[in-house]
């Protein structure tokens, strides 16, 4: 309804004015002002081409720009280092050595023979030097031996303590095929060692072969010297021992049976009256080479 009050009042007003123009222009009393420049009125020609209008339409374009959280991401990493050891054992063996050697032992020595229940056991001591060829098994070796025997107590009274001095001269022959019982690094060697003999001693209580009486038991009974004078007697020996070759080093337990009696060096037929007397050195020692 506005809408149509609205037109028709326009068209109203459109037609006033129209009729006020024609009006004015009718009335001839009214002077109207005139130019004296001539105003040149060109006819459109035929055809022209009237340039179309151009309007300028500015379009606005919003982008909206949305921004998505900021995500800071952490790497963290973990190295795990991984070592690989590689052990090589490579065995190494000690070399054993052969040729001159020097040698100390100590031990005890138990009288056995002439010298058995007058003598008590006695310590004993020896230095030795010798040569050895590893490879054919074959040995020589010059020791020298000290024993004291303790004194038996029934036969105290014959004098002070023993003193026995051994000189041995030997052969030392090693059982062969047994070397590596032990491993690679011990060179085992179970041997013989025999020879001569030389035995020098004082106030050794020793027995006579000749019988002097009996007892109720049966038991012999043997007269038993003994002097403060120095005596020499030749006689032998013969033993073994384990050894264990190591290196440079030799280390090894050994016994042996060291047999003389007195006279033996002596024309003096009372000397030679004696029982055969024994000693059985059991030592512990060690070659250098």
């Amino acid at each position: 309804m506005l809408n149509r009050n609205a037109l028709l009042l326009v068209a109203g007003a459109a037609f006033f004015a129209l009729d006020a123009s024609a009006a004015s222009a009718q009335d001839s009393t009214t002077t109207r002002p005139r130019s004296h420049r001539r105003i040149p009125v060109s006819k459109e020609s035929h055809g022209e081409v009237v340039a179309p209008r151009v309007d300028t339409v500015t379009v606005f374009r919003t982008d909206t720009l949305r921004m998505a959280p900021r995500v800071d991401t952490v790497t963290v990493t973990n190295t795990v280092t991984r070592v690989d050891t590689v052990v090589q054992t490579v065995p190494v063996y000690n070399r054993p050595v052969g040729g001159f050697y020097f040698g100390l032992a100590g031990g005890t020595n138990l009288p056995s023979g002439g010298l058995r229940s007058v003598n008590n056991v006695g310590g004993i001591g020896q230095a030795a030097i010798g040569w050895r060829n590893l490879n054919s098994y074959f040995g020589v070796q010059l020791d020298g031996q000290y024993t004291q025997f303790s004194k038996a107590a029934p036969y105290v009274a014959l004098g002070g303590n023993p003193h026995v001095w051994n000189a041995n001269l030997d052969a030392r022959l090693d059982v062969p095929f047994v070397q590596h019982i032990f491993g690679k690094n011990t060179w085992f060697t179970p041997y013989v060692i025999g020879g001569g003999s030389w035995v020098h001693y004082s106030d050794l209580r020793m027995k006579l072969e000749e019988l002097n009486t009996t007892t109720t038991t049966g038991e012999d009974i043997h007269p038993v010297v003994a002097d403060n004078n120095w005596h020499s007697d030749w006689g032998w020996n013969a033993g073994g021992g384990l050894a264990w070759h190591l290196g440079r080093q030799e280390f090894y337990v050994e016994s042996r049976v060291i047999q003389f009696k007195r006279g033996s060096s002596d024309d003096n037929a009372f000397n030679r009256g004696f029982e055969s007397a024994r000693q059985i050195p059991i030592i512990f020692g060690v070659n250098f080479f």
